[in-house]
């Protein structure tokens, strides 16, 4: 029982300081939960293969049980969006947050560890993802903040299909690259001009050279570690069917150089939204929101 106490006692002080960034062990000591709640955010961040990543904003609550060789640790944090897309080498702990008005999102984890004889390990987590504040409840205190859309209404699926286009017309990169996702959209309505709407997508590099005669939906991407990944954002507007300036940046593959001679290529993986583990991971979640990329349950077998 003491140990369970001093544990929470420990836990509500780290959660006094938000943003911190644990670097500790996560060991049996009571003073684990900062390194318990850093090991999270990393864990969940580096399996997250859709939308955007995550900083930790605060531990709840936890609990903790000791055994013969080790312990078991149960550990409930708050996650707040940050404005890197998943694809983007930057550290989540670098990136920037989003303003109340531009609509993020947050997210609410149970993260289960095993510690057994120093070395922790964790077995499950499932998260609750939302918008930081929904479309219903924003409008009671900014009737004039923009709206979330779902990132597959027809408008949206448009637009990202123009955005494509006008990406590979305007690139200068000697590969074509396709969709990998709509990030994140919102739209507005302005009385001279009608809706419009800021669109944030992602892109892959594909195996496509530009100019090639092949359409470029039948361009496969590269295996991630060796494709360039861009993030875009861009203005539609709804009225006119018409795209804004594109604000791009370009992420280098993590293997740099060509492909080794002689060597078979690798079989990559199909891209999330068209894996079977995207299929099981919205079949897990409580009645998902469509407009936010939901953090998966871990693990999804």
């Amino acid at each position: 029982m003491m140990a369970t106490h001093l544990f929470a006692v420990l836990l509500w002080c780290a959660a006094a300081l938000p943003g911190f960034v644990a670097t500790q062990t996560v060991t049996c000591g009571e003073d684990s939960v900062k390194a318990a709640a850093g090991m999270a955010v990393r864990h969940i961040n580096g399996r997250h293969k859709h939308g955007f990543k995550f900083r930790l904003q605060e531990v709840q609550s936890s609990s903790y049980q000791q055994f013969s060789g080790g312990c078991h640790i149960d550990v409930n944090v708050k996650l707040v969006q940050t404005k890197c897309h998943f694809s983007n080498p930057k550290p989540a702990n670098e990136c920037q947050l989003w303003r109340l008005d531009e609509r993020g999102a947050v997210a609410t984890c149970s993260v289960e560890f095993w510690v057994m004889w120093g070395v922790a390990k964790i077995t499950k987590y499932e998260c609750t993802t939302r918008p930081e504040l929904t479309n219903e409840e924003l409008l009671t205190t900014c009737p004039a903040c923009p709206r979330l859309l779902p990132l597959d209404e027809p408008t949206v699926v448009k637009a990202a299909h123009y955005a494509v286009v006008k990406f590979n017309r305007e690139s200068k990169h000697h590969n074509y690259f396709t969709l990998m996702e709509v990030a994140h959209v919102t739209i507005r309505d302005d009385v001279r001009i009608g809706a419009i709407a800021q669109l944030s997508f992602a892109l892959v590099e594909t195996s496509c050279p530009t100019g090639a005669r092949n359409a470029i939906v039948a361009c496969s991407p590269l295996c991630p570690d060796r494709a360039h990944h861009v993030y875009c954002q861009t203005s539609y507007y709804n009225s006119h069917q018409q795209l804004g300036t594109l604000d791009c940046e370009m992420y280098p593959p993590k293997i740099a150089g060509p492909h080794p001679t002689g060597e078979p290529q690798a079989v990559c993986k199909p891209l999330f939204h068209q894996s079977p583990e995207a299929c099981v991971c919205k079949d897990k979640l409580r009645k998902p929101e469509p407009s936010i990329h939901h953090i998966c349950p871990f693990p999804l077998k």
